[in-house]
């Protein structure tokens, strides 16, 4: 979930690269344990990838990590430099898988709508109307109806 705001070039001398992509993988893991979503902390995100300081550029590098494991995350300005210009670490951050699941669907249509149909993505999926739902949530809610 990358925007326009990037920065280019070298990280500031302060501010240190992640060191166990392990590490990174963890969030990953969470986020599957709790069923696709969770709230966190900039704080606890930047410990958990390895970070020993909260500084406006380890957002960006936050945001790359977390979409290189799948991840979508919200707000959106809090890992944006350019807006969030004094990160704290009790800021909170609900991070997602961006997965095939409904939840997913709509928070991308909704955080991305200009890549999305939105129209369909919300009156559809939540609304309940079939004909929007991808073929394995398709079987999958088959599956559900017919072990219920």
């Amino acid at each position: 979930m990358t925007d326009n705001h990037t920065f280019e070039g070298d990280l500031p001398e302060d501010i240190e690269e992640i060191e166990d992509e392990e590490a990174a993988e963890g969030v990953a893991d969470r986020v599957a344990a709790e069923g696709g979503l969770i709230e966190t902390t900039l704080g606890a995100l930047r410990e958990e990838l390895g970070y020993k300081k909260l500084g406006r550029w380890v957002l960006e590098e936050l945001d790359e990590h977390l979409a290189g494991q799948g991840l979508g995350f919200f707000p959106i300005w809090k890992l944006r430099p350019t807006i969030n210009i004094e990160p704290r670490k009790e800021q909170r951050l609900w991070v997602y898988a961006l997965d095939d699941s409904t939840r997913a669907q709509v928070l991308t249509a909704i955080l991305q709508p200009e890549d999305h149909d939105v129209f369909a993505a919300l009156d559809g999926l939540v609304a309940g109307r079939h004909q929007a739902l991808l073929p394995q949530q398709k079987l999958d809610l088959i599956r559900e109806i017919a072990n219920s």
